[in-house]
């Protein structure tokens, strides 16, 4: 997971002047221990090669499964690492990622995602999928 996650890196994302993190197997589980920690339960759906690389992946996190007016699932990192792109990977998981969550979660509702207006091949794939765009967001950031 932690090596697939790097090819985020290269993921397009306009004009922001993002910061990567140095993705560690420890930093990974730290990531999931923080989902459980805040009420949230995270499943992550992979492609999986026979030599067990991580091909791609996709995340689910529903913040809080117990909400009375339903969950709603937020889908974080899509990632495909560079060597297996372009065999649609990418929608094989997050289509994986929402049958998986349909069947665990009948009462889940909406699945929110945040994919840069730039990533056309990540937009295409949530529109494939049938996501829609709700809005526009911004990054902020102030130099101190």
């Amino acid at each position: 997971m932690a090596v697939a996650h790097r090819a985020m890196e290269d993921a397009p994302s306009g004009d922001t002047d993002l910061l990567f993190l140095d993705w560690t197997a420890q930093r990974v589980r730290a990531a999931q221990q923080l989902f459980l920690d805040r009420g949230g339960e995270p499943t992550t759906v992979a492609a999986v090669t026979p030599a067990g690389e991580v091909a791609a992946y996709t995340v689910l996190v529903l913040p809080d499964p117990t909400d009375p007016a339903g969950p709603r699932g937020l889908q974080h990192d899509t990632v495909v690492v560079p060597a297996h792109r372009g065999r649609g990977l990418g929608r094989t998981v997050k289509r994986a990622m929402l049958a998986d969550a349909r069947s665990r979660h009948p009462a889940l509702r909406e699945i929110d995602t945040t994919v840069a207006d730039d990533n056309a091949p990540m937009r295409a794939v949530n529109e494939a999928l049938g996501y829609r765009r709700e809005r526009a967001a911004a990054v902020f950031r102030l130099g101190l």
